[in-house]
Order: C-alpha cells, then structure tokens, then sequence
C-alpha cells in the first residue's frame, strides 16, 4: 500500500510540475482548463506564470521529499499540498465558474492527494 501511495504521489508531482510548466509557456491556453467563466487578457499572462512557477515549484519540492524524506513525512506533505488544489476548487465555485472543472479537475486531484497520503499512512504502520 506504501508504495502505491508513493508512486501516486511522484506521479502527481511530475504532473504538477508539467502543468506549471505549460502556464510558463503557454499561460492564455493553459487559463481555459482552470474553470474560472472569464478568461483573462493576454496582457494577464504574466500574472497566469506566476501560477506556472507554484506549480512548478510544487512538483520540485515533492520530487525532493521523495528522494530524501522518510514516506510518513511524504505522506504529510501531500495532506498539506491538498490545500492547494481545495483550494483552486473553492476560487472556481466562488467565482461561478466551471463546477466539472472545480470538482473534476481540482477536485479530483484533491481526492487522489488524499489517496496517496491514506495509501502511505496505511503502509507506514
């Protein structure tokens, strides 16, 4: 069960960390997934990088505590990183926007954060 948790959580790591590399790239067509009823203007893409760089920056710690921390600490950073897509979800239904995208997207990711974090404190015992 352990390293289910473990690969579920590299997985969603090396995911977020290519998500926040296409809002570096290519933040205009990366905006439209988010679920927000508005997009922004282009002349809001830097402010849409400043997303990339979280996300990015997100996939890189996570790759750090897989490599070097033991799997109950892994298992506590990913709880804590589930704010963050909650988060994302909560400015989505706040804004009226996407409800799939809220609970499918940000949802989703959330609910398998919490697997892999249940998934690895289960195994740890």
């Amino acid at each position: 069960m352990e390293t289910a948790g473990l690969i579920i959580a590299a997985a969603a790591g090396a995911a977020i960390f290519i998500v926040g590399l296409f809002y570096l790239f290519a933040p205009q067509a990366m905006a439209a997934s988010f679920g927000l009823r508005e997009l922004p203007q282009a002349a809001a893409g830097q402010w849409l990088r400043v997303k990339g760089v979280r996300d990015a920056v997100t996939g890189v710690v996570a790759a750090v505590l897989l490599i070097t921390a033991e799997p109950v600490v892994v298992a506590w950073c990913v709880l804590a990183f589930t704010l963050i897509p909650l988060g994302d979800a909560s400015l989505v239904l706040g804004s009226r926007g996407s409800k799939a995208a809220a609970w499918g997207i940000h949802g989703g990711t959330a609910a398998l954060m919490l697997l892999s974090a249940g998934l690895i404190l289960g195994g740890a015992s």
